[in-house]
Order: structure tokens, then C-alpha cells, then sequence
């Protein structure tokens, strides 16, 4: 005890005749020993320092095994049909002639019937009256199919009739002698009075004979 006012320090024990006893100091080395604490929260010492075990990898289920082996098929047989029809893209052509426009498209030079390597492309007519002449002018574009430079021949231009007959022709050059490879070229051609008959236009490249190719040689 101690004095409010004088700060004089005492011990007090308390009176004989008190009705209650004041218990006993409880012993708390049973309930430390088995880790528990009196005011019943928190953890214990044990539960503190156990370290929780690292989780277990699960295993890849069996499904998408077989799934990353499907596509990792389905990749290496589809690299090996693209490598198949580039190298051994004229076999293709010889078994399927309609393959060789594709390739073509490729700008992948392939041999084809087509002995020029040429092709008349986007082929239009136009008349026009002049002075009370009709006048008429055929456009149109060749293509070069082929990876090399190629000559361009003399064009034949044919008028037919409603049921495809002949009913006019005549044929022209152009000015330029060559057509780089996988480009084109313009060309026109005019003649005035078509027949009346007359209801399409036909155009071609005329394949020069061995006799004209060598003496132009």
C-alpha cells in the first residue's frame, strides 16, 4: 500500500474474519505444457513455428495431353503439305492443271500449256461516233505468268455474232517488245464500222511459228 499524501509504503494483509478466502495462484505450466494460453487466443509456440507444407503440383490431365499432341500433329503435317506443294509444285500442276492459277498468284513460275507465258486480261470495248462513222476500240491487258522476261507477239482480235461466229478479224502489235516478269501491259486497238452482225469481241495472242521465231532470230 501507499500513502496518497506522503507517499509512506506499507504491506496490508487482509483482515481474520473476511468470509472469502482469496484463492490460490493457478498453476499454468499444465495448460503451457499442452499449448494452450489463459486467455485463449492466439497460437501457440508449436502452431507458430510449424511451417505449412509446400502445395503438391497437381498432374497435367491425361485430356489436354492429348490435345497439345493433336495440334503438334496437325502442325507438322501441315508443314509437310505446304513443303510438298512448293517443291514439288509442277507434279501438282501436271495432276491438277486448275492449281497453276494459284501458283501464278504466288508469283511461282510453273509450266503451264500456255506456251507464250501470257495472258489477255480485262479485254473492253468502247464506240464512239465520229462524224457519223462508228469507231471502235478494243482495250484490254497482257500478263506475264512466268518469272522471266517474255516477248509479246502480234494480238488477234475477233468479232463474232450473238452465236459465237465469225464475222470480222483483224490482228496488231504494240509499240513494246517485252513484258517484265509477273507484270503487265496495255493495249489498243481501234477499227471504224464494225459490222453490224457483230455482238462480241474475242482477243488473242498469236503463238508465232518456228519459221517466223527463227528468221526473226
Amino acid at each position: 500500500m501507499k500513502c496518497a499524501k506522503c507517499g509512506h509504503k506499507w504491506r496490508e494483509f487482509p483482515p481474520t474474519d473476511l468470509p472469502k478466502q482469496v484463492a490460490e495462484d493457478i498453476d499454468t505450466s499444465e495448460e503451457l505444457a499442452s499449448g494452450t494460453q489463459n486467455s485463449g487466443a492466439g497460437m501457440s509456440i508449436e502452431e507458430m513455428t510449424n511451417v505449412a507444407p509446400a502445395p503438391k503440383s497437381r498432374p497435367v490431365p491425361e485430356k489436354k495431353k492429348r490435345n497439345w499432341l493433336g495440334w503438334i500433329v496437325f502442325v507438322f503435317l501441315l508443314a509437310g503439305i505446304v513443303a510438298g506443294g512448293f517443291y514439288g509444285k509442277q507434279y501438282v500442276v501436271e495432276f491438277w492443271p486448275a492449281s497453276a492459277k494459284l501458283y501464278q498468284m504466288l508469283k511461282l513460275d510453273v509450266k503451264t500449256e500456255n506456251q507464250l507465258g501470257l495472258e489477255i486480261r480485262d479485254l473492253k470495248t468502247k464506240s464512239v461516233l465520229e462524224n457519223g462513222v462508228v469507231r471502235l476500240t478494243v482495250t484490254g491487258t497482257i500478263v506475264n505468268l512466268t518469272g522471266s522476261i517474255r516477248p509479246i507477239p502480234r494480238i488477234g482480235i475477233q468479232l463474232v455474232d450473238g452465236e459465237g461466229h465469225h464475222v470480222y478479224s483483224w490482228s496488231t502489235a504494240i509499240d513494246q517488245k517485252n513484258v517484265e516478269a509477273w507484270k503487265s501491259v496495255e493495249f489498243s486497238s481501234s477499227m471504224n464500222q464494225p459490222p453490224e452482225d457483230a455482238k462480241h469481241v474475242k482477243a488473242d495472242l498469236i503463238v508465232p511459228k518456228k519459221k517466223d521465231a527463227e528468221h526473226s532470230n
